[in-house]
């Protein structure tokens, strides 16, 4: 999950982030119309639930995330690469919100009785990867459409200090954003947004096992 990290980092200036297959029509039958795209954008971020494919690509390889958002405070699924996996979750508790992250399993494996650990988190939000990339298209500067595609560019100071250019590109289709491409040099990253207010509840699988984070302790202690 590092690269992707790198990338939202990149983006946000430090914010942590926590998944492309094909693109996912959202429109309908009584939406016929294409919604400009920061209403678009409002409509998506409002919605109760969506589900979402984010692939992210390096020069390291690929990796995928597949997320079902579910308002005002749930996150979960799982992060494939190659054939194993690692199912992560942010649920609320009594003592605010809290991340579940599985010990990584092949990906044909049940996930019945999963061990995951356990740690605070500022947010379900906070690490919810539309919303994070959907807030961009908001006030950007210099977007061009072509249809239901709006582009724009983005430059920023990178990881190593020297100027780096993002591209952006939106598809809208029917009243939300169903998908998302963002190009820095050699690395990319693709979102596509489906099920949008129908997706799952957000839940641990059954008989998950929770522990605490386990915690690391100096030499010789």
């Amino acid at each position: 999950m590092s690269d992707l990290r790198r990338l939202i980092s990149w983006l946000l200036l430090a914010l942590v982030a926590v998944v492309g297959l094909g693109g996912a029509v959202l429109g309908t039958a009584l939406a016929p119309k294409n919604a400009p795209l920061e209403k678009a954008v409002s409509n998506t971020l409002a919605a109760p639930s969506y589900t979402q494919i984010v692939t992210e690509k390096t020069t390291q390889g690929s990796e995928s995330y597949f997320l079902v958002w579910q308002a005002p405070n749930r996150l979960g699924g799982y992060v494939q690469s190659g054939n194993r996996r690692t199912y992560v979750y942010v649920l609320p508790s009594a003592k605010g919100p809290m991340e579940y992250q599985s010990v990584t399993v092949a990906a044909d494996a049940s996930t019945e009785h999963l061990t995951f650990y356990r740690q605070p988190i500022q947010s379900a939000a906070s690490v919810d990867p539309t919303k994070i990339y959907l807030h961009y298209a908001v006030g950007a500067k210099g977007v061009t459409s072509s249809g239901n595609t709006y582009t724009f560019t983005l430059t920023q100071t990178g990881s190593t200090g020297t100027p780096e250019t993002g591209t952006f590109v939106y598809t809208v289709n029917g009243p939300y954003v169903s998908q998302f491409n963002l190009t820095v040099a050699n690395e990319s990253v693709q979102l596509v947004i489906s099920d949008v207010g129908s997706s799952p509840p957000v839940r641990l699988p059954a008989g998950a096992k929770i522990l605490p984070l386990p915690t690391t302790t100096s030499p010789g202690t």
